[in-house]
Order: structure tokens, then sequence, then C-alpha cells
């Protein structure tokens, strides 16, 4: 069964578009996306109030409080304030159910040119943590894909993409699992893979329609992001074997181990990102801009 968790939102989240409706352009993505973005600015200045009080209450038991979040989905990066590691992980997964340009911790990694697996030699380390079923994930990257891919090709940032699955849903692992296939077999269209089945998320999500989680509609993103169609007439069966289910648990295993609470969690040069503080177009360039 596809897990329906998310169409039980707030009305305050909730955005339906009709059945009919055609396609959007980039410039009504990136408005959507800047909604998106306010929206969780918003929350995070909820969630920081609400911390406070919690903070407050706990203060003569030493403790600190979780604070939850609605809807079942959660943006925030660690909760104790640590970092993570500015490097990219040596050393490549090599095991059964791993993409074999997977690096040991699940996550790959863009240089110059966007090809997967590459590096930029002495750049900052752009870290996504992220969740295929994770709408805030798809809006941070809506807002942002084009900026991070100049700073890519600049050579300013490495970006190290990695996926998990946090929130539970079946959706994740479909993804996944055609995302590997993309990754082994066609590697040169993966990003783009990437950026279509995040914008078909979107779909599903303004349409509160699960039963559009289908293989053919990921095919339908595959074709359109340039795999080949050899490639994606396999993702049905890779998804019903859960062929790369070892690469969705290292991917999420890693998300743990690093004390991280939520998703989108974004780490540049190893420091936890504020996505209250970049929630424009350009709001990365300017974050290193001042660094």
């Amino acid at each position: 069964m596809i897990d329906d968790s998310f169409v039980n939102l707030t009305d305050a989240e909730e955005t339906r578009v009709a059945s009919n409706s055609t396609r959007p352009t980039k410039a009504e993505r990136r408005s959507a996306a800047r909604a998106q973005a306010q929206a969780l600015r918003e929350e995070q200045e909820r969630k920081e109030r609400r911390a406070k009080i919690t903070r407050r209450s706990l203060l003569g038991v030493g403790a600190l409080a979780v604070v939850g979040v609605g809807a079942g989905l959660a943006y925030s990066a660690r909760e104790d304030g640590s970092q993570g590691s500015a490097a990219v992980a040596t050393g490549k997964a090599n095991k059964d159910g791993v993409p074999s340009v997977v690096l040991s911790d699940g996550s790959w990694s863009y240089g110059k040119g966007m090809v997967a697996g590459t590096v930029n030699d002495g750049a900052k380390v752009l870290d996504v943590f992220f969740d295929y079923s994770c709408h805030f994930c798809v809006a941070f990257e809506t807002l942002h894909a084009d900026e991070i891919t100049d700073l890519v090709n600049a050579g300013t940032v490495t970006l190290v993409l990695h996926p998990c699955k946090i929130l539970g849903m079946d959706w994740t692992d479909m993804v996944m699992n055609a995302q590997g296939l993309v990754l082994d077999e066609d590697p040169e269209h993966a990003l783009e893979f990437h950026n279509t089945a995040s914008a078909l998320f979107t779909k599903i999500y303004n349409a509160q329609d699960t039963s559009m989680m289908t293989a053919d509609n990921l095919v339908a993103a595959a074709t359109e992001a340039g795999v080949s169609q050899e490639v994606s007439t396999k993702f049905a069966d890779a998804i019903k074997a859960n062929t790369y289910g070892a690469w969705t648990e290292l991917g999420t295993q890693t998300f743990q181990d690093k004390g991280f609470t939520g998703t989108p969690t974004i780490l540049l040069d190893g420091e936890s990102v504020d996505l209250s503080a970049i929630g424009t177009a350009t709001g990365l360039t300017d974050l290193i801009k001042k660094g």
C-alpha cells in the first residue's frame, strides 16, 4: 500500500491544482517554491518560539525537549546545534543494492559539468540531505536548482546529494529504485531525473492524489529527463524487487548516525545552514559571499 499520510494537511499547507491544468512554467514553479520557502520560514519561527518555551520549562533539570513538526514532515537541522563533516565521503559503497557511483555514506556527488561521481577540488562542500517524499525538500531544490548548478560549474562548491527515507512512505522506495537504475545505467541523466522525479512529487502533493504514485509516472519523468527507454522500462521490476533497498537503508542510516532530525538538512562546509536565511533564489550564493 502507498502511504498517504501526507494527504492530511492543514488548510494553510494545502495547495490544490485542477486536474486539467497545464504544466507550470519555470517562473511559476519558482514562485511556488518561494511561497513554500516562506511557509518554511514561518514554520521554523514557530518552532523556535516553541523551543524557547520548552527550554525554559526544562531548564531546572537541564534537559532539552525535541519539538515536533506537523504532518509528519520535519525540516530542521540538528537539534543539538552540532555539525557534520565538511569532507566528501571517501571510497565507494561497493555493495549489492547500491549504485556503483554511490559513496560509502550513501551519497553521490557532482563537480563541474554536473557529472555524477565528480568533485571540485578545493571547493566548499554543499551537502543536501533529502527524502523523495518531502515536499519541503522539493521546494528547496526548485528554488535553488539553477543557483546550485551555477555554483558547481563555477567550481565554488561540490554538490553532494544524500537520499534517505525518514517519512516512511513507499514512494521514497519507488524513486530510489528508479534512480538507482539510472545512476548505474544512464548516469549522465541522473541529476535531471532527480529533478523531474521531484517535480512529479510536487504535482502529486499539490493534487493530493496518491494514485499518481506509479512506476508509469516515473517512467514518464525519466523520459522527460532524457533517460533511455531501455533503462526506464526496467523501473517496474526494480521497484517490485526493491533492487536498491540496500541503498535506501545506507542513506537512512547515515542520516540517523549524524543525529539529524528532518529534511531538508543542508550543510555548507560542514556547517548547518539556516533555511530561513536563504529563502531567495540567490540565498546560497549570498551566504557564500558573506562567508
